[in-house]
């Protein structure tokens, strides 16, 4: 046993069901098929169009298509990382296995959808305006190393988010075992640290959904 075994899929007879998580938060997702009408839903649909909203004024009206997949990505992953931080939930985007597979597939979407559709426009982003011309391989190089780690860091920068803050609060669960003063301390350290983690939760949703819209755009 090891600090990161908290991390470790469970297998019951065969199967990994914790890993069912990442489908069952299709239950949540889709409200309109499970509820009938009421407030949570219009809480829901209210965040969903401020969302909605707010991604559509970075990208244009004109790239609805890449702003309803990186608003769709942005629910997906708030509500995969709000279930992470009940009690023995399994938290699913604290594994590069999921972030990786989620940031590498629509990075190289949009990738070679840039390429592609208008290759002109994604060479030229490969040697920056104004660079001399005798750097310009030297440049093509660096840009071309930048952009093939795009996806690696966006992927790294949600699982390492997500995973530190369980660490810690593992860490802190240790103490209560000390004694009572120690028990105290946990209690009240766990319950501030809750409340930041509900907040990295959503900011890091945020983060990897709008940055995925940013590479979209930037290859579009």
């Amino acid at each position: 046993m090891n600090l990161f075994s908290v991390f470790d899929p469970s297998s019951y007879y065969g199967f990994s069901l914790n890993w069912m998580i990442v489908l069952l938060i299709f239950l949540f997702y889709p409200i309109k098929y499970y509820y009938i009408k009421s407030g949570m839903y219009g809480i829901f649909i209210s965040f969903s169009y401020s969302v909605d909203k707010m991604f559509s004024e970075i990208a244009g009206s004109s790239k609805l298509a890449m702003v309803f997949v990186c608003v769709v990505t942005f629910m997906y992953l708030i509500i995969s990382n709000l279930l992470g931080l009940f009690p023995f939930i399994f938290t699913s985007t604290a594994h590069p296995v999921i972030t990786l597979g989620l940031g590498l597939v629509m990075w190289m979407s949009f990738f070679l959808m840039g390429w592609i559709k208008n290759f002109n426009k994604s060479a030229a982003h490969l040697v920056p305006e104004g660079s001399p011309l005798y750097l310009s391989p030297l440049m093509v190089l660096i840009e071309s190393i930048s952009h093939l780690m795009r996806p690696f860091t966006l992927s790294i920068r949600l699982a390492a988010n997500m995973m530190a803050g369980h660490l810690i609060i593992s860490l802190l669960a240790s103490i209560s075992l000390i004694s009572f003063l120690g028990f105290s301390s946990s209690i009240i350290l766990q319950s501030i640290l809750l409340v930041l983690e509900f907040g990295v939760s959503i900011i890091q949703g945020f983060v990897f959904s709008i940055l995925i819209l940013l590479y979209a755009l930037d290859y579009y």
